[in-house]
């Protein structure tokens, strides 16, 4: 057998002499020309995708995505006929033969949701797994891609790049993916190449319902819901409890821990930001600050809300069915949300600060109205203006429409952007200067003991331009770092650069909130931010929403 690095994929199919087309299949014809070369056997189908591993106990759950079979010009090339999956201790197998074969798949994508199980003898060996996918014609793929375990994905932002779908590339291994996108003529979510991604899968994100401390399970998940139907406990036809106000927790999203990187270069093409996501910490520049403990280990979840705050018996509710609190100081929201107890708070700034990275790498454009929706943006003076809580209860995890008076749905999570601003922990701007804190601990590197309103013992991002440029226009320049984009220049449009809008006043400490309100039309979006009013602020245009981050 030839030597693998005779026969791995490129990066750059087409700099390999091949004529432009689609890169997974001039990857395989390239393994083709390397590989049949040394084997005479034929050409292989391409690598696996969207794999991922899960260890509980002695058991490992796998999750991947068959590939396609590889069609030129309407000539099928080679056809997928299996998968194999091979496991070995102490190394990954070198070829199918290599190891223990755990599971042989002859149906396509049997494990792409619900995954496959293997369970193992000794729990402490190092067990590790690769997939040998292969052809009708036993020809098998011998690519590194295949290995279980590691993954990255990442883009490239340019930052001076105006055309919004033109500021991203994509890096790694979603380097050939195609984005996701809100299909509005069908009302359906189209994919592309991240279905069954470990970023988005049920393994790894998953509706719930979370006690607090007032059932004496505080911090505990209750039950999951059903992905596409809210209202059913998942894989049954159980009524759920998220518009049950009686309920002893909330409706939250479960997200298991992801590690970000944030890297800046400068060139004669302007400023570039290159941002990677892993499931694992593959150096000092990975980091997951809102799944960070005090003592530096991580938890394995973080929990976002479900839905937009609500306030209960004068506690902070995440609760279907509801009126969105309102007209209440960000003091006495925070005081209502932590009444549920131990590690909970309003929405933290950097778990927001996570999700928009991740709408930008799963859609791969800067106009979040033109590919998910436009959100709840019609006008509006008064809280009636903003959506009930719950209206997107069956429209899965992802949803939108290019209507002003229906909401977005992102990761579950409803109205990430427009029908009402949220306030957030761990963000305060003083006199135009950005002042974070990632951790409710110091172990981010600040020296306050817990957030606060005021940025005392917050980290300062001095590297960060005051925002300049109109108070309530469009985000045109913007800057980014380990802990966050922010808008630097407000000069921009609803249709250019990070077309959402800011507002901003450089003069006193501002306690900021995020998303946009109905009232403010096409300036709302993922990007869309605010800085303008002190802690103390109150109308019924701002609220807030729960996060819960386990001690």
């Amino acid at each position: 057998m030839a030597n693998e690095e005779n026969y791995e994929w490129t990066d750059n199919p087409t700099e390999a002499g091949v004529a432009e087309c689609d890169p997974d299949i001039l990857n395989a014809c390239l393994m083709y020309l390397r590989y049949n070369a040394a084997t005479g056997n034929g050409i292989p189908p391409m690598a696996i995708k969207n794999k991922d591993i899960i260890k509980s106990g002695n058991t490992y759950t796998l999750t991947w995505q068959d590939p396609d079979d590889s069609i030129i010009d309407g000539v099928e090339i080679a056809t997928w006929g299996g998968t194999v999956i091979v496991r070995k201790i102490g190394e990954y197998p070198t070829d199918q033969n290599d190891g223990t074969i755990v599971c042989t798949n002859l149906v396509r994508n049997q494990y792409a949701v619900n995954g496959f199980e293997d369970t193992v003898e000794d729990e402490e060996a190092d067990y590790y797994y690769r997939a040998f996918p292969f052809t009708v014609n036993k020809v098998y793929n011998m690519s590194t891609a295949n290995y279980f375990g590691a993954w990255v994905c990442g883009y490239m932002e340019l930052d001076n790049e105006s055309v919004p779908g033109q500021r991203y590339e994509y890096l790694e291994e979603n380097k050939n993916y195609n984005p996701c996108y809100m299909n509005f003529t069908s009302d359906l979510f189209n994919w592309g190449s991240w279905e069954n991604h470990p970023l988005v899968n049920w393994n790894n994100v998953k509706p719930c319902m979370v006690y607090n401390a007032s059932s004496g399970q505080n911090g505990q998940v209750a039950y999951y819901l059903d992905p596409n139907d809210h209202t059913k406990i998942y894989n049954s036809d159980v009524a759920s409890d998220i518009a049950n106000t009686s309920f002893a927790g909330n409706a939250m999203v479960q997200f298991r821990k992801v590690f970000t990187k944030v890297e800046t270069k400068n060139d004669e093409k302007g400023r570039r930001t290159y941002v990677y996501f892993s499931n694992v910490k593959l150096d000092s520049g990975f980091e997951c600050y809102w799944c960070k403990r005090a003592d530096g280990t991580y938890n394995e979840y973080g929990y976002a809300p479900m839905y937009n705050g609500s306030s209960i018996n004068n506690i902070l509710r995440s609760i279907s069915g509801q009126t969105v609190i309102n007209t209440q100081t960000a003091e006495t929201e925070i005081n209502r949300a932590r009444a549920n107890g131990d590690g909970w708070d309003t929405e933290l700034f950097s778990m927001n600060q996570y999700l928009i990275r991740l709408f930008k790498l799963l859609f791969k454009n800067a106009n979040s109205q033109a590919v998910l929706g436009q959100g709840k943006s019609d006008g509006g003076n008064s809280v009636s203006a903003c959506l009930t809580t719950g209206t997107m209860n069956k429209r899965g995890m992802m949803w939108g429409s290019t209507s002003t008076s229906v909401g977005v749905k992102f990761m579950y999570i409803e109205n990430f952007g427009g029908s009402q601003w949220r306030r957030y922990r761990g963000h305060v701007v003083i006199n135009g200067v950005h002042y974070v804190k990632m951790t409710k601990s110091i172990i981010d590197g600040s020296s306050a003991s817990d957030y606060n309103l005021t940025g005392a013992g917050y980290l300062p991002l001095n590297d960060i331009p005051a925002a300049s440029g109109t108070s309530g226009g469009y985000i045109s320049q913007s800057q980014e770092n380990e802990y966050g984009r922010f808008g630097t220049v407000i000069s921009g449009s609803a249709t250019t650069y990070l077309c959402d809008g800011t507002w901003f006043n450089n003069s006193g400490t501002m306690y900021p909130y995020r998303g946009g309100s109905s009232a403010d039309g096409a300036l709302c979006g993922v990007s869309c931010f605010a800085s303008v009013n002190a802690a103390s602020a109150a109308g019924w245009s701002i609220g807030a929403a729960l996060s819960y981050t386990p001690l």
